[in-house]
């Protein structure tokens, strides 16, 4: 014996209509997320030309700094010369003190200094004044 919601013919229309939906529903599903994968895979490949250009610049730009780095090694080198010190130096006006000006103290390991090489201090004297040595 059918019961009277089986008889009804839009209960049939009805379980179709559901099945459809739920296939349907399903295609939905499947169609978003094979569009969500392809635009993860689009950014993905965005982000990596992206960066690869960034190191491409930062690649560059250490270059760069390393030629600026051994430009000013080499400039550094030039100004620092012994040579070119004594000769401005010279041109200051500047340059050993004369013997009479030079005090040589007692040898550094009568101080209690421990033995190294044998040291002595001496003090240079400006305008007849005592400058105090450095310990």
């Amino acid at each position: 014996m059918k019961t009277r919601n089986e008889q009804n013919p839009s209960f049939i229309r009805r379980a179709v209509d559901r099945r459809g939906l739920v296939q349907f529903a399903s295609a939905t599903c499947a169609c978003a997320m094979l569009g969500g994968a392809a635009l993860f895979h689009a950014h993905v490949r965005t982000r990596v030309t992206e960066e690869g250009y960034r190191l491409s610049r930062l690649s560059a730009e250490q270059q760069k700094l390393l030629r600026e780095r051994d430009r000013l090694t080499l400039q550094t080198a030039q100004l620092l010369r012994p040579a070119r010190i004594e000769e401005l130096a010279r041109k200051a006006g500047l340059g050993p003190p004369s013997s009479d000006r030079v005090v040589v103290l007692a040898p550094a390991r009568e101080y209690g200094v421990p033995h190294r090489a044998p040291v002595a201090t001496a003090v240079a004297l400006r305008d007849g004044a005592p400058r105090a040595a450095a310990p």
